[in-house]
């Protein structure tokens, strides 16, 4: 009988985490939604009407984080390839939202700066994720110590196994 509880707890418990799973999915989906619902807000006409795409503004942020950094850099800290950066910030060069300089001493490697209108763009998508991690913030409040332990061993399980 403890065993049939168990698994139908272990199912209900998936099924759970399932649909959570996938309102993440879409929250992430929607997030160029939101940036520009953010952009409106904030009157930025212009840069709505950049069309910014997903990859665009993560790079953005990368950038924006990390003063002063190389496509190697941007491609190793977002997972992507070299030639999708280069892509990237070739559009970005173009909207005039990064601007590309070469160190004195290194001729060769462009080194990243946000423009004065990427770092609105940086600012806008800094909000949304502080939003977003005051969310968190709240849901995880609700538990004690004990609770947060669980709940870190879980993820980090996850994590390991997925």
């Amino acid at each position: 009988m403890k065993t049939e509880n168990t698994k139908f707890e272990i199912d209900l418990i998936i099924n759970k985490f399932m649909a959570a799973f996938e309102h993440i999915n879409n929250s992430l989906n929607s997030h160029d939604d939101e940036i520009k619902d953010l952009i409106i807000t904030y009157k930025l006409k212009e840069l709505y009407d950049m069309g910014l795409m997903f990859s665009e503004i993560h790079v953005i942020d990368c950038i924006g984080k990390t003063q002063l950094i190389n496509a190697t850099s941007i491609a190793k800290e977002l997972n992507m390839t070299k030639g999708a950066i280069s892509k990237i910030t070739n559009k970005l060069l173009r909207k005039e939202l990064i601007k590309g300089n070469h160190l004195e001493n290194n001729k060769k490697e462009i080194y990243y700066a946000l423009t004065a209108q990427g770092k609105e763009v940086f600012k806008i998508h800094e909000m949304l994720h502080k939003v977003k991690h005051e969310k968190f913030i709240k849901i995880l409040s609700k538990y004690d110590k004990e609770g947060l332990n669980i709940i870190n061993s879980f993820i980090d399980d996850l994590i390991s196994e997925i």
